[in-house]
């Protein structure tokens, strides 16, 4: 297992130096306005964010080498330059500024994505609002998208600007575009999103099918920040792979985000111990925390890994078996739900907690009627909905600050 790292070369280079960030008379064409310092050009900001585009015609767009075909609306004709490991597409839309794709060979993490976007604005602007504003799934793969709002110094004074970016983590097709101009949020995602959908690859058909899959929104007071993506598939005698990634972009301040990538895979035996995991989590575009966990003999776990930038290395032996997912599933399931018991306490091993040893996790039932229960992990205390198989369809978190966190489910397939 790896997490996603690879770096989006090139991602906007020339954002906020091009034509783009230059104040304009014209309401027609412009990228940027002068800050609103006067009614006029307050006026003016506001007809421009508020810009859309029509539908466009479909053009036919394929990577050079052959690697993927697809199509996108279009003012004119896309162009398209093959680089080492990545496909640049630049689209006109009859704007000011085109639409700038990257369509890379290997995947993406979507948070260093758009941590990597605003570190590129903020080289050379004043970043007044960071933000994730949609994230969705489009063809089973998730898709994020953010933006930021600009400040920046021209010889006519402040302009104001905005950059737009959306990040599809596809497996086969990873996809990443720009644009960087005032308005035309809404002909942004429709546009990007039916790119997205439409881009094909020769290996499409070579992915392993899943038993389960679910796919949940996470949200901060109701904005959205994130997702956590579960695919599990069979495995040889019975056993289980999980597979679970997840993005989060975590507003630090209005102009700051603070962005994390998670990766991991889990092998469970038929009876729901666990055999395997890996883990790996990225902070800001920064791997923090990679380690393998291995049962080596009856309950003698082997750990490996880099956790803050230390090198661990041991074993651990445990008294009662470690829960994974599905185990954990058919406990609440059939313990929990069906009335047999009122609390659980599993031994669950989770890096970001402590990376050479289990902890305790306790899941306790609040009522005999509904499927609401609490969990208790150390400090984290959260309450949990689950389903009629002991899956989780929705967590709620509070944070100092009367903050709330909400993870809900909004898609799933198969059975677990």
């Amino acid at each position: 297992m790896r997490l996603r790292t690879t770096l989006l070369l090139g991602l906007l280079t020339g954002c906020a130096t091009t034509a783009s960030s230059r104040p304009e008379a014209s309401a027609g064409g412009t990228a940027s306005a002068q800050a609103p310092s006067a009614a006029g050009s307050k006026l003016d900001f506001k007809a421009l964010s508020a810009r859309e585009l029509a539908p466009l015609s479909k053009q036919q767009v394929s990577a050079p080498d052959g690697s993927f075909t697809g199509e996108v609306e279009a003012a004119g004709t896309p162009t398209i330059q093959q680089q080492e490991g990545f496909v640049v597409l630049s689209v006109p839309l009859g704007t000011r500024s085109p639409l700038t794709c990257f369509i890379y060979s290997e995947p993406l993490d979507a948070g260093a994505a758009v941590h990597r976007l605003l570190s590129k604005v903020g080289q050379h602007t004043d970043i007044q609002l960071a933000r994730a504003t949609d994230v969705r799934l489009i063809d089973d793969a998730p898709a994020v998208f953010a933006e930021a709002q600009y400040l920046v110094d021209t010889p006519q004074g402040k302009a104001v600007g905005q950059a737009r970016l959306m990040v599809h983590v596809d497996d086969q097709v990873p996809l990443v575009c720009s644009h960087d101009e005032l308005g035309y949020s809404e002909s942004f995602v429709r546009i990007t999103s039916a790119l997205a959908g439409s881009l094909t690859s020769p290996s499409a058909g070579k992915r392993k099918a899943s038993r389960y899959s679910e796919f949940h929104l996470v949200r901060v007071e109701g904005r959205p920040v994130g997702f956590e993506k579960r695919v599990i598939r069979d495995s040889a005698g019975g056993a289980k792979l999980t597979e679970v990634e997840t993005s989060l972009l975590l507003p630090r301040t209005a102009r700051e985000l603070m962005v994390q990538d998670t990766v991991s895979t889990e092998l469970s035996d038929k009876e729901g111990r666990l055999v395997a995991r890996d883990y790996a989590r990225s902070t800001n575009g920064e791997l923090d925390i990679q380690m393998s966990l291995e049962l080596v003999g009856g309950r003698e776990y082997h750990y490996e890994g880099k956790h803050s930038g230390k090198d661990l290395r041991g074993t651990f032996t445990v008294k009662k078996d470690l829960s994974t997912g599905p185990g954990t599933a058919r406990l609440v399931r059939e313990q929990l739900l069906a009335g047999k018991k009122k609390e659980l306490t599993l031994r669950v091993y989770d890096p970001a907690a402590n990376p050479v040893a289990p902890v305790d996790q306790v899941l306790r039932r609040e009522s005999d009627t509904g499927r609401e229960l609490k969990l208790e992990m150390g400090p984290l205390e959260a309450t949990l909905t689950v389903d009629a198989q002991g899956m989780v369809e929705k967590a709620e978190v509070s944070f100092t600050g009367n903050l709330r966190m909400v993870q809900e489910r909004v898609s799933v397939s198969g059975s677990p």
